[in-house]
Order: structure tokens, then C-alpha cells, then sequence
């Protein structure tokens, strides 16, 4: 947010129509996962809240008329090679991802090819972990890959907290847990952090969430704060040959992850098969 033209929500509005999603999956996940609708995590725990977002649910296909039209309406135009530009200078846009996640390159590299499509100069960027890490929280990157809009597993309130004003650092000052890393900052950032707030104190269930989370949505929606473009769907096979007592959808006492720091729980919840 901080990054010309990249600063303006309608430039960031046409990156996220110029993406083809479904295609992502079909390429970067060989079919196994699905485009997201959401800024959240498909859990069956946020289905009542994903489909209370109907209205703002996000488009599968690409729309390229109307990505195109934003960027026009901004002043650029495209040049001999096919590439949007504007006194002189292309439109261009420099993708991160951490070298060791194949998942996030294989999602890079397909949106690199979209966006070239559609005019813009875009190039992805492969670097070690700790300067990933380092270059968002610090704010030094154009765009990044990333999965940071994850922690809601059954309320909206962990995700959408990760965006509010509490958490927004100056440039080349570290970004808190890489919360906001992305500097979203003005008028709508504030009122949409004041909705979360009120999220935030109410019991989980409450009926007074779902329209707080409607309008802050909206907001968040609306000035394209980040760009959602596929759920992120993993197997994690478990076997009772040896150990049973696994996470399942009726003794569902934890999340059924192994590579995440609650894993130490599931493994003393284990027993031996047959005693």
C-alpha cells in the first residue's frame, strides 16, 4: 500500500479481476484445492459467516474488461509490446516468495503469466525465508506470496484483526507478527478497525458478529486490502495400524494439522492401536 501506483485501491481492485483463480488451481494445485471466495479459511466452522459474504464472494474467473478499464481510467495505456504505460514508464509489479515454499512459487508463477497477459510487466522473485520474512514485516516488497490472512477456524474476529490500525508500522519499522505488514492505513482502515474491536468483545456465536463483519468487510472489500486467491487445502494422512486416537470430524479435540506447534497435543492425546 505504499508502493505507486500500487497505492491506490482501483489499481489493486484490477490486479485481483485480472486473476484467473480456478486456473491457479487447476495449474499451481493440479485441481487438488479450490479459487477461495473469501478472505477466511473454508472451515465447515466459518461456512455461516463465508455465506453471510455472498454479496462480496469473489469471481473464480478473471474479468478482464474491468481490470483493464481501472487501469485505463488511472491514465495508463498500452504500448507496442502489449504492456500498460504512463510517462515513459511501464507499469510493472515484482512478485515475492520464499524459496522454500513450492506451493507459493507454483501460485506465482501462474499469476506472473496472467498479469503479463493482461499488460502488466510483472516478475516473480524467489528469496531465502528470513528475507521474505524480513522484507514483509519491514515493508520492502511490491507484492508478496503469502498466507498470512489465516487464524479464523470457527469466528471471523483473528482473521480480519490481523488488518486493523493497531498493528500499522512505518516503513522499515518491523511489522508486529507481521500483522498489517501491508500498511493499510486512512479513513477506511479506521472505521474498519473499530468494527472489528466491537467484534472482538462479543461471546463466539454472538448474533451482533454478522453484521459487523458485513460492513467492515465491505471496507476491506472495497479498498482490496490484500488479494485472496486460493484456499490452501493439504492432505495429512493419518494411520491406526500402530496409534489411534488421530483427530477425526467426531473426536475433533484439535485441528487435524501435523505441522503446525499443536502437534505435541495430538501425539499425547495417542494410544497404542488395540489397548
Amino acid at each position: 500500500h505504499t508502493v505507486e501506483p500500487w497505492n491506490d485501491p482501483d489499481m489493486r481492485r484490477a490486479l485481483s479481476l485480472m486473476i484467473d483463480r480456478q486456473q491457479v488451481v487447476d495449474i499451481a494445485y493440479e485441481s487438488t484445492s479450490s479459487p477461495t471466495k473469501t478472505l477466511f479459511v473454508e472451515y465447515v466452522g466459518m461456512t455461516p459467516y463465508i455465506n453471510g459474504l455472498k454479496d462480496l464472494w469473489i469471481s473464480p474467473t478473471a474479468d478482464l474488461t474491468a481490470g483493464s478499464a481501472l487501469i485505463e481510467s488511472n491514465g495508463w495505456s498500452k504500448n507496442a509490446s502489449g504492456f500498460y504505460q504512463k510517462n515513459g514508464q511501464e507499469l510493472s509489479l515484482d512478485i515475492q516468495t520464499h524459496e522454500g515454499f513450492i506451493e507459493m512459487r507454483r501460485i506465482a508463477e501462474v499469476v506472473v503469466e496472467q498479469l503479463r497477459a493482461a499488460g502488466i510487466m510483472t516478475t516473480m522473485r524467489s528469496v531465502a525465508g528470513s528475507t521474505w520474512s524480513d522484507n514483509k514485516a519491514f515493508g520492502n516488497f511490491d507484492a508478496v506470496i503469502d498466507w498470512d490472512a489465516c487464524g479464523s477456524v470457527n469466528e471471523p474476529w483473528y482473521s480480519m484483526n490481523r488488518y486493523t490500525q493497531q498493528f500499522l508500522r512505518p516503513i522499515d519499522q518491523r511489522a508486529s507478527g507481521n500483522n498489517n505488514f501491508v500498511r493499510w492505513s486512512g479513513a477506511g482502515a479506521k472505521t474498519y478497525s473499530q468494527l472489528v474491536s466491537k467484534i472482538g468483545v462479543l461471546p463466539l456465536g454472538d448474533s451482533a458478529i454478522m453484521p459487523l463483519m458485513s460492513e467492515a468487510m465491505k471496507i476491506f472489500m472495497s479498498e482490496q486490502v490484500v488479494i485472496p486467491i486460493t484456499q490452501s487445502r493439504k492432505l495429512v494422512p493419518f494411520d491406526t495400524t500402530y496409534w489411534v486416537g488421530w483427530p477425526t470430524q467426531k473426536n475433533n479435540y484439535n485441528h487435524p494439522s501435523t505441522h503446525w506447534q499443536m502437534t505435541h497435543q495430538i501425539i499425547h492425546k495417542l494410544r497404542k492401536s488395540g489397548s
